[in-house]
């Protein structure tokens, strides 16, 4: 039936991409209770607890594919990347689950900056608290004595048709190899001939999807814009911004664009979607729903909750094109593991053969 079980489930980006992707959900749990409600109204079964407190004994042997997004901000490089020691470190928990239901396959998304090393781990060659070195030392261990085989892609959700650029790591571990190379990419930068040879479509851009309201005319008349004037800093001086993927959709998204006239800097930005409505248009901030479209949700998607609880829900999205993109992987990998237990192959038997011969046959998962 191929399965899935979805921990941190959000508002219900990756349970639309793995459903897209064939996977049939037996429940996604999430705690937030407008996340939860939202999941619910788009038709999904909600499991509303905090993982650390639900029994999983229902689920064991029953789930082919187990889903994570484990809080980011331990790992986060917006934060104080406190790692292991952050209280909201969802690694541990995710094993504990892991041993709980024994899942076929295993797939968590997460920030890049669970990767990065602090300078003072490249410094001296190994800091106590780096997360680059707890990722090294306690997750990548931690997920390889689960599974036969384990690996990670780094992946941009833009390459897959999101109009976000949205850099992510994307664990997997399962009975069989995966590729280790990214998954191949549909979308690409319309600047680089390399995107027409191959065949990809462009990226999708914030005018493609939010154009309509971002540069409507009267856009300034339902919410705070900078007046185009040269009196406040850059607004409105990059239009050219509109034809390309915004920068990542965050949870600050409320606070609005950094730049404060006259006198601003973006701290190395543009580096959320409300500074690149404020280059494009002079708008101060996008509404939550422009929000929901740059991370690549349909229109119609029943986001729930007020204000605040939008904006929070969105920014913590996992976009459903990336969701589907390691989906599909998966389930091909899936395809070819039944396709060994109807020919009666001892499955024990080939994972040793591959471990000791990895180039034995192709791996699966494209």
């Amino acid at each position: 039936m191929n399965t899935v079980l979805e921990l941190f489930a959000g508002c219900g980006g990756a349970a639309l991409g793995l459903h897209r992707a064939g996977w049939k959900h037996l429940a996604c749990v999430e705690r937030d209770e407008a996340a939860a409600a939202t999941l619910a109204a788009a038709g999904f079964p909600v499991l509303r607890a905090d993982v650390r407190e639900l029994d999983f004994s229902p689920f064991a042997q029953r789930v082919d594919l187990l889903w994570a997004s484990p809080p980011c901000q331990p790992g986060s490089t917006a934060g104080k990347r406190r790692g292991s020691s952050d209280d909201r470190d969802g690694w541990p928990w995710t094993w504990d689950i892991i041993d709980a239901v024994r899942p076929t396959w295993f797939l968590a998304e997460n920030v890049l900056g669970w990767t990065y090393h602090s300078r003072a781990c490249r410094l001296d060659g190994g800091h106590h608290g780096c997360v680059g070195c707890s990722w090294e030392q306690s997750v990548l261990p931690a997920l390889r004595d689960r599974f036969a085989f384990a690996g990670s892609w780094r992946l941009d959700a833009a390459d897959y048709g999101t109009p976000q650029h949205r850099r992510r790591v994307l664990l997997w571990g399962g009975p069989l190899p995966l590729d280790a190379a990214p998954l191949p990419a549909t979308h690409g930068d319309p600047d680089d001939e390399d995107t027409a040879l191959r065949g990809l479509a462009p990226w999708v851009s914030v005018r493609d999807t939010i154009g309509a309201t971002l540069l409507a005319n009267d856009t300034c008349e339902h919410r705070r814009c900078y007046p185009c004037d040269g009196t406040h800093g850059r607004a409105c001086t990059e239009p050219q911004r509109a034809d390309r993927p915004a920068p990542t959709v965050t949870t600050t998204e409320v606070k609005g664009t950094r730049a404060h006239a006259p006198h601003w800097s973006f701290n190395g930005g543009p580096d959320r979607a409300s500074d690149t409505a404020f280059l494009i248009a002079g708008v101060r901030r996008i509404e939550p729903l422009e929000g929901l479209a740059l991370q690549g949700f349909p229109p119609d998607w029943p986001l729930q909750g007020n204000r605040e609880q939008q904006y929070r829900q969105v920014g913590n999205a996992v976009p459903p094109q990336l969701a589907r993109a390691a989906g599909d992987a998966v389930m091909k990998g899936a395809q070819v593991l039944q396709e060994v237990q109807r020919k009666g192959l001892d499955l024990v038997r080939l994972q040793a053969t591959l471990q000791r011969h990895p180039d034995a046959i192709p791996n699966v998962g494209r």
